[in-house]
């Protein structure tokens, strides 16, 4: 056979939904021409340990190729940058539709005067390399505390206005290759 010898490159298929998400579509996009690990992890601003998962797992699906340690994305590649989906450089965050209309009505309901003068109204944003151990113990102590505070028999059908709470905890980065 004429290909015998060869190692044959993964016939990519239709886009996987992990493929949909920003950061391999961030990959094949900067792969237009050969970039090393360290010069994809710096642009797309993510540890290089993640940026390898990736790239091993695009190679798999036929998406990119590695040759003398720079990385370049194949012609399946191209369609998957090409294709229709998140974008590089998008920084929005896609809420379930009833949890982002409160977010966002909630805020233009409070900048409205419609809560009045006494509301308590806040968010934030914390990441940091915790100990999976540290981790569950905070879930747990979370769970504890909304399950005391928005308990049946602590909810008060007259108080105005009504809170929602809104949280999610999930793992963000991977630890970089080289520490």
């Amino acid at each position: 056979m004429e290909n015998e010898g060869r190692s044959a490159e993964a016939q990519p298929g239709p886009i996987a939904a992990w493929e949909s998400s920003m950061l391999p579509r961030g990959i094949v996009e900067l792969l237009h021409e050969p970039r090393s690990l360290s010069q994809l992890a710096g642009e797309l601003g993510a540890t290089d340990g993640r940026v390898l998962w990736y790239l091993v797992k695009l190679r798999g699906a036929g998406r990119v190729v590695e040759h003398l340690g720079l990385w370049t994305r194949t012609a399946a590649g191209a369609d998957l940058a090409g294709s229709s989906g998140a974008q590089l450089g998008n920084d929005c965050t896609i809420l379930p539709g009833r949890t982002a209309f409160d977010y966002v009505q909630a805020n233009a309901d409070a900048a409205a005067g419609v809560f009045g003068s006494e509301f308590v109204q806040a968010t934030g944003e914390h990441a940091g390399r915790v100990p999976y151990e540290r981790v569950v113990e905070f879930n747990e102590r979370l769970l504890s505390l909304i399950g005391e505070y928005f308990a049946p028999e602590r909810i008060d059908p007259a108080a105005s206005p009504k809170y929602g709470f809104h949280w999610i905890l999930t793992p963000v980065d991977l630890h970089p290759l080289d520490e």
